[in-house]
């Protein structure tokens, strides 16, 4: 088609790529003296092609390649858009030419796209890095712009898949649609923190060596961000994770997702290089600790090796390591450290408040791991410094223990390895991940009867602890689920519930989910 005049108007110069639907050349619109893309669909229905010129058509923004004429040329159906000077992001992966800051302005614009598609009803479902183009602005920044609505769904307008198809890109599409379910606006949330992920992380999680190895992982738990990129900013690593929730109705809006990056952006490094998607991760470079997270390693290091040495309590500098380890393990964090305060709890008498204080953290890994935390602290204060219940499991430690280590091993930190201590880890384990779990229902009143629900089975699980004391107060643990509904709901949400599945509103109506642990931190 190379130097062929299209529609009599659009002078076809150059091929400057193809994809499954057709060709796309750069070419001259002859009457408005301006340089266009044009996409000329070889292998495309009549009703698809309809359907992407009728969703491109609803849409005018910066971050969205504009549509200009629907047409045909030797029985080719023939789309003419904005020819956006640039590379590709996939290309910019590949190449290794980004930084965590670009990354961050690039996912902002893109949601803003989002915001402006999804108020119109229109979905796009191919989010790619091949479907955005990233431009530059004359030195001062970067600007992505989402274009190729080609399998976008109007809202209202009915499917043209056939039922038990799928349409979209097998390694950045969302579960629902995966299963060939309506994807709503949640499926593009997905696929975009899909993409941030990749970006950020240098690989692609779901995507495996062969279709059916990433079919297989389509709908499976996503590694958490921070394992890759420990140096991320907690609440931005939180975020990216939530948009990745198997369930749609779990992840956050396109608003929720922009302001978070937004917020984030001054802390993002904006000028060593992301290393090229292509490499190994053997071969990246090494990554910055998080400021936060080195501060309270540091802190840590130092404050351990002051008790074992100046201060002649080696005893006591081997248990507090042990307590410190569950904490120190999911990132080192004021947030995660702040189940060290269980002990505090049992000695005011609210024991069983300690079940829920790894509740906060982004995922169930690190829930059950703060869990498993918030217990030892507990048993340690209580064994060691005769702080809170004693629970029936061990007797309380003599005091020559803070100065020997071996008898604090065999008083202190043995009974805490016993079986009893272990199957009480585990309740609250589980209690902590359950906690977490149902604080991200999207309604207060339904969070709040599953509240009184694991209130009830963890009081239960309570009894056969030790002795049993922890469950002889049953209103303290109805008292910590309420209160974190409440937290949850109100403080953090704004006092206002977030929109029903798959709507979509002009302005946000509550501001953006950030953990508890992102704001500890």
């Amino acid at each position: 088609m190379g130097d062929q005049l299209v529609m009599e108007r659009f002078r076809l110069l150059e091929r400057i790529g193809s994809g499954g639907m057709g060709t796309v050349y750069r070419g001259f619109d002859e009457r408005l003296q301006r340089q266009v893309a044009v996409k000329c669909l070889s292998a495309a229905d009549p009703d698809r092609v309809m359907r992407e010129a009728q969703a491109a058509a609803r849409l005018n923004h910066p971050a969205i390649v504009t549509l200009y004429e629907l047409g045909e040329h030797e029985g080719h159906a023939v789309l003419v858009s904005e020819l956006v000077p640039g590379e590709t992001l996939a290309a910019l992966e590949t190449a290794g030419d980004l930084c965590d800051h670009d990354v961050g302005e690039l996912v902002a614009d893109l949601c803003e796209a989002l915001i402006h598609a999804h108020d119109r009803g229109v979905v796009h479902r191919d989010i790619k890095p091949e479907n955005i183009i990233v431009r530059e602005l004359g030195g001062i920044g970067r600007r992505a712009k989402l274009m190729d609505f080609g399998i976008a769904r109007l809202s209202g307008a009915p499917t043209l898949t056939a039922h038990g198809e799928v349409v979209g890109t097998l390694a950045y599409m969302s579960p629902e649609q995966a299963e060939g379910e309506i994807a709503g606006p949640p499926s593009d949330v997905y696929s975009l923190a899909l993409t941030a992920y990749e970006c950020w992380a240098g690989a692609n999680p779901v995507a495996g060596a062969t279709p059916a190895e990433t079919a297989r992982r389509i709908g499976e738990p996503v590694a958490p961000l921070r394992l890759s990129r420990p140096d991320l900013p907690e609440g931005l690593a939180d975020t990216i994770d939530a948009c990745l929730d198997p369930d749609p109705q779990f992840r956050p809006s396109p608003f929720e997702l922009r302001d978070c990056v937004l917020a984030e952006l001054p802390e993002l490094d904006d000028v060593q290089q992301l290393p090229a998607s292509h490499e190994s991760a053997t071969h990246s470079p090494p990554r910055r600790i998080a400021a936060p997270r080195l501060a309270v390693l540091a802190a840590s290091t130092i404050l351990l090796a002051l008790i074992a040495g100046p201060l002649a309590a080696p005893g006591l500098a081997l248990v507090l390591a042990v307590l410190a380890l569950p904490s120190l393990l999911i990132g080192a964090t004021v947030g995660s450290l702040a189940v060290c305060a269980a002990p505090l709890l049992g000695a005011v008498g609210l024991g069983p408040a300690a079940a829920g204080l790894g509740a906060p953290a982004p995922n169930a890994p690190s829930r059950a791991v703060l869990g498993i935390g918030a217990w030892a602290w507990l048993f340690g204060g209580a064994v060691a410094l005769g702080i809170g219940p004693m629970l029936g499991l061990a007797p309380a430690a003599p005091n020559a223990w803070l100065g020997d280590a071996s008898l604090a091993a065999e008083t202190i930190l043995r009974p805490l390895a016993g079986v009893d201590s272990i199957a009480a880890a585990a309740i609250f384990a589980l209690a902590s991940v359950a906690l977490g779990r149902l604080l991200e229902l999207r309604h207060a009143a339904l969070a709040l009867l599953a509240a009184m629900l694991w209130a009830a089975a963890v009081n239960a699980a309570l009894s056969v602890v030790g002795d049993g004391s922890l469950a002889d107060r049953p209103i303290i643990v109805v008292a910590t689920a309420g209160l974190a509904v409440a937290l949850e709901f109100g403080v953090l949400r704004g006092r206002a519930e977030g929109p029903e599945p798959g709507t979509v509103h002009a302005q946000p109506t509550h501001e953006p989910r950030a953990r508890l642990t992102g704001r500890l931190a």
